[in-house]
């Protein structure tokens, strides 16, 4: 018995609640049905009403004529006829301050029941059908009401109430049957109409959800919004950007691993063909030309430099870029050589110049601070090249334990559909070339610093990155 009333829980749950239309058809069919029950009784309050009151105009007109004879003048054949005709079983009307019982059976029956629709409220109107529905078989009622058109001051009568109940109860089946039809009708409208302005929009947004859980990487699974104006609408719109950006997070992270994957087959062939390159750089340093011997330490520290990097390069791709070893140092040597290493990315017109105060001091990792000189300016002389009179400016000072550096151009500006992305990894300032890794990896190292790296400023007389590296002890007075 548990198993099958379990059973039958769970086909009703799935018939009505595990789908959202059927729970609004059902939902919907019920509360119609909730209003026509409370319409009902107040309704059959009136039916009970004028039942009774036909009643006791019937038993007035059968009476009119009596004033003038006698009852015993009557016979008990056109007696009998005459209560039958009218529905009752005693008929009395006071007149005149008289009252007088003009027909009746020969043995009056008892009164079970009795109401006065002079008095009667409607909540006791309600109560009194609904008590003739469920308990009037087989009883007597006593019914009093005023005479119609002056005719007494109250006409009193006795009725079998089965009759009564018994019309009532097809009064009733009427009012259910035209319920249920109007319950139908109304709760189809209502569905069709929800069903296909909400419900359907709904199930489509929710359809395009678990499609696209189900391939990510899939373009034709992104919901195509309509153009409607409302909340749905407005969902829509959302859920494609959002579909839209995961999967271009998907496949640039894809691009990363392949990215990784690439660097790691060739990192050491880049270490050995670097390694013969600093050989050489060794031996330029001892040469006799002046030229020579200045450039070479340069040289020498470039590929050392790049030696690192390519040892490191897997870092960036695994988050594991190593932690900051932090010292006080001059920032202007940094400066310099992190310009002269940017500068050689473009085509050699771009000029610059490091407008701070060269005892400047700042606590940082020299090598990851130069780092991210090297990127955010080496994307300013790229962005330069073509432009007349391009000019990069350093300019930094220390505020409240804070070294801010900031490095602007006077370029044309950063597009606007590049700004939503500029410091995602591959994300490129409108130009062609570069990896659009610069910005991503010059933040992830001031970030590890306890710093940023923020866009300060762009628009048609330049752009100006800041660069925020915080001290880690305070600063000698």
């Amino acid at each position: 018995m548990v198993g099958f009333s379990s059973s039958v829980r769970t086909f009703f749950r799935r018939l009505f609640f595990e789908s959202l239309s059927r729970r609004l058809l059902l939902f919907t069919t019920a509360f119609v049905m909730l209003a026509e029950i409370l319409i009902y009784f107040p309704s059959a309050a009136r039916q009970y009403h004028d039942v009774l009151a036909a009643r006791l105009a019937s038993a007035q007109i059968a009476v009119l004529a009596l004033d003038e004879v006698r009852d015993t003048e009557l016979s008990p054949t056109l007696r009998n006829e005459l209560l039958a005709n009218a529905g009752v079983r005693l008929v009395a009307l006071k007149r005149n301050n008289t009252r007088r019982l003009y027909l009746a059976e020969t043995m009056p029956p008892t009164v079970d029941v009795e109401i006065d629709l002079r008095r009667a409220s409607l909540p006791a109107l309600i109560w009194a059908s609904m008590d003739c529905i469920l308990f009037g078989e087989g009883r007597i009622l006593r019914v009093q009401g005023t005479p119609r058109l002056g005719g007494g001051d109250f006409i009193e009568v006795l009725v079998d109430e089965s009759p009564i109940r018994s019309d009532m109860v097809t009064y009733s089946i009427r009012v259910l049957v035209l319920s249920l039809l109007i319950a139908l009708v109304t709760s189809g409208l209502v569905f069709a109409t929800l069903f296909y302005s909400f419900v359907r929009p709904m199930q489509r947004v929710t359809q395009s959800m678990v499609r696209f859980q189900e391939r990510p990487d899939d373009a034709q699974r992104i919901i195509i919004p309509t153009d409607r104006s409302d909340e749905l609408g407005q969902a829509e719109r959302v859920l494609a950007a959002m579909q839209t950006e995961l999967r271009q997070a998907l496949q640039q992270r894809e691009h990363l691993a392949a990215l990784g994957t690439a660097v790691a087959k060739i990192q050491h062939d880049l270490r050995n063909i670097l390694a013969s390159a600093q050989l050489a750089s060794d031996r330029l340093a001892s040469s006799n030309d002046p030229t020579t011997k200045a450039l070479a330490p340069r040289l020498v520290q470039s590929i050392d430099r790049a030696i690192a990097l390519a040892t490191n390069t897997l870092k960036y791709g695994r988050a594991e870029e190593a932690a900051p070893k932090r010292i006080r140092q001059p920032l202007l040597a940094i400066a310099d050589e992190a310009m002269h290493a940017a500068l050689a990315a473009g085509d050699g017109r771009t000029g610059w110049n490091n407008a701070f105060d060269p005892n400047l001091l700042v606590d940082a990792d020299g090598e990851q601070l130069l780092r991210i000189i090297i990127n955010i300016g080496r994307n300013a002389v790229q962005a330069l090249e073509g432009h007349p009179g391009a000019a990069i400016t350093l300019s930094a000072q220390r505020d409240n334990g804070d070294v801010m550096i900031d490095l602007g151009d006077n370029g044309t500006g950063i597009p606007e559909e590049a700004l939503k992305h500029l410091f995602e990894p591959f994300a490129r300032r409108g130009r062609s070339g570069g990896t659009g890794l610069g910005l991503a990896i010059a933040r992830e190292l001031a970030r590890g610093h306890g710093g940023d790296v923020v866009l300060l400023r762009t628009g048609p007389e330049g752009t100006t990155f800041r660069i925020t590296i915080p001290d880690t002890v305070p600063a000698s007075l």
